[in-house]
């Protein structure tokens, strides 16, 4: 073993000497690179190095004859100073062809050293040394860290670049363009090292929270990949000093272990050595007189004895002590332990590729080579002995899965074809889509004329009207909609003086045109339309500010203790008196009581359609509420009477389409008219007065003042469920009393074409009632919003559904209350602790499931579809086959004759098999799941030669 540490390997001028925080030899091992406190990244020729230690002595070191090799050439390559911080981090690509450099400046740069022949850089003025030899150019320039940058590792095959930093965050960058893939915020302090796995599955961090995290990622295909949590080890570090510059962590070669700096065994610091799948420390390295800030294993494995099969890895650690110890697998005590081998402590070690030679960097400004001779470490193997080791882990193979068979890849082949064919189709029609709505907003600006459309005639940059609640709805006016507006964010100034620019909640980055409305005072648009898409679009601003405001009796039961709320239990002879009545939790809504009062709202009773080109008037002149002077209810078309009638009584709210026509009066009563004025039925008598009556289709739908929803279908004069209470959908369960409690306003009341009823309150969640179930269900609620990587996803409005539309009144709810960004600080809070790693993305799936059932309870026929082929592709990405199988079985249906009767062979009027066929080849190239959707394509036909699948 040979040292050397020579004067002009340092970061130095003059006189003067800077802290060298970080070095790394190139794969080729020609090339020693440096950074620290002068800001400059700084390239040696290990050439010269290696010469001086031949000088001194050094076996290894000379050539062939055993003579000293002299050499004359460059020492100091090249120095860059473009940093404009202290450099913290210099690490080579395993490809050799980028140098990656960290700051405290915030700032990764990219640098790549260009051919000869170009002219190279001329020597600063006033600068010391050597002139650069060669020339490094930045490649690229990669912001993201919110302060300094501590670490950078490549991934063995170079396709990624992860930076850590004092920001707590860990930063996923291309390893080809350099731009940001992902950003992890799993820490919940300054991130200080990073390390990868030489099998390419996994990398590992260590952070100041005492912890180290295990990232599991997989390339899902040529330009996408997936990052999970996998696990936190706490165990070694619980009493870990925090007053470490670094904690460089290091990967065995052979894939089994890490090496942790900075763990503790009680009082005393010690390098854990973590295990690779159960990821426990059982050993510990012990023998360092202060914190160890920097571990790294030796690149090469080696055997303990020429020919011996038994195989030992190599580590070196060094730190605040100023010591270097060097381990093996093998023995308990270290091989090699120098004391005070720099003046102040060391930074990082980087190891030669032979596995040979080990440098070190200091806080003195140096730089030193420890050069082990032939037995030293042990006898190096062959290289190719690592990659059998590394091949158990799966090292080696691309996206961790080979295709097992033709079927599998034929199947990856029609995937890779439909998503191109997806792509070239979706840049057809966004070059068609622009020119549509350049053609649409000329035409619109030459004519300036005001109609009323349909949802099937609308055309770029205009809209269709929609339908709302309490019989009033706004007139849609043809009308270019204007550019989004970018909102204007609030700059607040840290402590330090420094600019931040506070988060907003924004809604979901959809493309599509929003909805352009003019309302009319007093009148609504009924439209002809059977569709369900177009059915909330309108603004809320027609019902009152805040919406119908709701009172509700509670039914929750308050537990009584002794002496609580005024109220002694009497006990006599050991008993406990009971009261003569207990409430009970569920309340009857044909009892004298009420559990729920709604507001009423304004008086509605114009209503104007379109009825093949010619616009339809439904009016009522309200007398004075008796018979003497009884209520006119008129229908016309551009000002002639089709038909008229009267009732007795002051007539509150109007409704209907081409269909029918209806009108809710105050005396709880509802009247319904065929379109040439019939009465359809005798006059229908509710419990209380209407608050919402709404049509859709051959739908008709009145909420009541005491809270009871009734639907009809106005073609069989039958209801889909008989009369219900709202009062579950106003947490009537939450309040402890029998007294009226204030409780949610809604905020939209409406019904389909296909009969769901939709209702949305002011807390943003949104509500229907399934007519199968007899039941109310969710369909929106803000923890999707906060914990959901979907909510603003460009898919969530994109479609035009009724759920997407749904969600985005949750949004706005959001935004207005600003309920939005505590949720999302306490979901992020919740993320950092044990057991909740996986939050996310468990959240986003569940998103997927709830919109899919809610797509489907609505009738929402290519949302179902849309949603569908997102959850399934997830599913494929997360690896989830057990769940992807449960899907695949589900809509393939039961293979057993006497079981098909009972399967349904569609969903929302989309056959399920088609569904499926459309399913297994979108995650056909997912090889992780070919297992599970080959052989359903086989029996699909998925594969045959003959089949082309509809990739539309």
């Amino acid at each position: 073993m040979f040292y050397l540490k020579p004067s002009w390997l340092s970061h130095s001028e003059g006189q003067k000497h800077f802290e060298v925080y970080s070095i790394h030899v190139s794969p080729d091992g020609t090339r020693l690179a440096s950074g620290g406190l002068d800001s400059k990244v700084r390239i040696w020729s290990t050439t010269a190095i290696y010469a001086c230690a031949a000088a001194e002595g050094a076996e290894n070191v000379t050539n062939g004859n055993g003579k000293v090799q002299l050499y004359t050439g460059p020492r100091q390559l090249c120095s860059m100073s473009t940093h404009s911080g202290a450099v913290t981090v210099v690490r080579f690509s395993p490809s050799g062809r980028y140098l990656a450099s960290g700051s405290d400046d915030r700032v990764i740069l990219v640098w790549e050293r260009e051919e000869e022949g170009h002219e190279l850089p001329r020597k600063e003025f006033g600068s010391q040394g050597e002139a650069d030899s060669e020339r490094w150019i930045v490649r690229r320039r990669c912001v993201g860290h919110e302060n300094d940058v501590q670490g950078l590792e490549w991934a063995p095959d170079s396709s990624i670049l992860v930076s850590v930093g004092l920001d707590s965050g860990i930063i996923v960058w291309s390893g080809t363009t350099f731009e940001k893939i992902k950003r992890l915020d799993i820490h919940q302090s300054h991130v200080k090292g990073i390390t990868f796995d030489p099998a390419n599955k996994y990398f590992a961090t260590a952070s100041d929270d005492r912890t180290i995290k295990i990232v599991r990622y997989h390339r899902t295909s040529a330009t996408d990949m997936t990052f999970s949590l996998d696990t936190t080890v706490t165990a070694p570090f619980e009493g870990s000093p925090l007053t470490t510059y670094f904690r460089r962590c290091s990967w065995s070669p052979d894939g089994s272990h890490i090496a942790a700096a900075n763990a503790t065994n009680g009082p005393v610091a010690t390098v854990a050595i973590v295990n690779r799948g159960v990821w426990d420390s059982e050993i510990n390295l012990i023998g360092h007189e202060g914190p160890v800030e920097v571990a790294a294993f030796s690149p090469r494995m080696f055997s303990k004895a020429k020919g011996s099969k038994q195989l030992v890895t190599v580590i070196a650690c060094a730190g605040q002590d100023k010591a270097l110890s060097v381990w093996n697998t093998s023995n308990p005590r270290p091989i090699l332990v120098s004391q005070d081998i720099a003046e102040k402590a060391i930074t990082d070690l980087a190891w030669a590729p032979d596995g040979q030679k080990v440098f070190a960097s200091s806080l003195d400004g140096s730089i030193l080579v420890c050069i082990f001779e032939e037995g030293d470490l042990g006898y190096i193997i062959p290289v190719e002995e690592n990659e059998k080791q590394l091949a158990k882990y799966g090292g080696g193979r691309d996206a961790m899965h080979f295709p097992e068979s033709v079927e599998q890849l034929a199947l990856e082949e029609k995937s890779n074809k439909k998503e191109a064919d997806q792509g070239k189709r979706r840049l057809t029609d966004l070059m068609e889509g622009k020119a549509a709505a350049v053609n649409g907003t000329s035409a619109a600006a030459s004519t300036g004329a005001s109609t009323v459309g349909t949802a099937s005639s609308t055309s770029a940059g205009f809209v269709a009207p929609i339908t709302g609640a309490g019989g009033a709805l706004p007139v849609a006016t043809r009308q270019p909609v204007p550019s989004p507006q970018p909102q204007a964010q609030k700059v607040m100034i840290t402590k330090e003086g420094r600019k931040r620019v506070a988060p907003m909640l924004v809604a979901g980055s959809s493309s599509a045109p929003m909805i352009s409305t003019q309302p009319i005072v007093g009148t609504a648009v009924a439209s002809s339309q059977e569709s369900p898409i177009v059915q909330y679009t309108e603004p809320s601003n027609r019902l009152p500010p805040g919406g119908i405001q709701t009172l509700v009796v509670g039914n929750k039961r308050r537990l009584q203790l002794d002496g609580q709320d005024g109220n002694e239990v009497k006990r006599h002879a050991g008993e406990i008196e009971v009261p003569e009545f207990v409430r009970p939790a569920a309340v009857s809504p044909t009892i004298t009581l009420s559990q729920v009062r709604l507001a009423t709202p304004k008086v509605k009773t114009l209503l104007s359609t379109d009825d093949r080109g010619s616009s339809l008037i439904f009016e009522v002149r309200n007398g004075a509420g008796g018979e003497k002077e009884p209520t006119r209810i008129t229908l016309q078309r551009k000002g002639q009477l089709l038909w008229s009638n009267f009732v007795p009584k002051m007539v509150l709210l109007v409704a209907g389409n081409t269909s029918f026509w209806a009108v809710a009066c105050e005396d709880a009563t509802i009247h319904i008219y065929s379109p040439t004025g019939r009465a359809l039925v005798p006059t229908i008598v509710l419990e209380s007065t209407p608050s919402f009556l709404d049509s859709a289709g051959k739908y008709l739908m009145c909420l009541t003042s005491t809270g009871i929803l009734n639907i009809w279908n106005t073609a069989t004069m039958t209801s889909p469920h008989p009369p219900v209470s709202v009062a579950p959908v106003l947490d009537a369960a939450l309040y402890s009393d029998s007294g009226l409690h204030k409780s949610q306003s809604i905020t939209k009341c409406a019904i389909t074409a296909v009969g769901s009823v939709i209702i949305t309150l002011t807390n943003g969640d949104g509500y229907t009632y399934s007519s199968r179930m007899y039941a109310w269900q969710r369909v929106s609620e803000s923890w999707w919003a906060v914990a959901s990587q979907y909510w603003d996803s460009s898919g969530m409005h994109s479609t035009g559904g009724t759920v997407g539309v749904i969600e985005r009144r949750t949004d706005e709810e959001l935004k207005r209350t600003g309920k939005g960004r505590a949720l999302q600080r306490m979901v992020k809070s919740a993320m950092m602790r044990e057991g909740y790693e996986g939050i996310e993305t468990t959240v986003s799936i569940a998103h997927l499931e709830n919109r899919i059932g809610a797509a489907i309870l609505l009738g929402s026929k290519k949302e179902v579809q849309t949603y569908m082929l997102m959850y399934a592709r997830r599913l494929a990405e997360e690896g989830l086959k057990d769940r992807i199988e449960e899907l695949f079985k589900e809509l393939f249906g039961p293979m057993e004759v006497e079981t098909t009767a009972l399967y349904e062979a569609t969903i929302c009027g989309i056959d399920k098999k088609e569904l499926l066929k459309e399913i297994i080849v979108t995650v056909g190239k997912q090889r992780e799941i070919q297992r599970v959707s080959v052989p359903y394509a086989k029996l699909l036909g998925i594969l045959d030669d003959n089949n082309v699948m509809d990739t539309d």
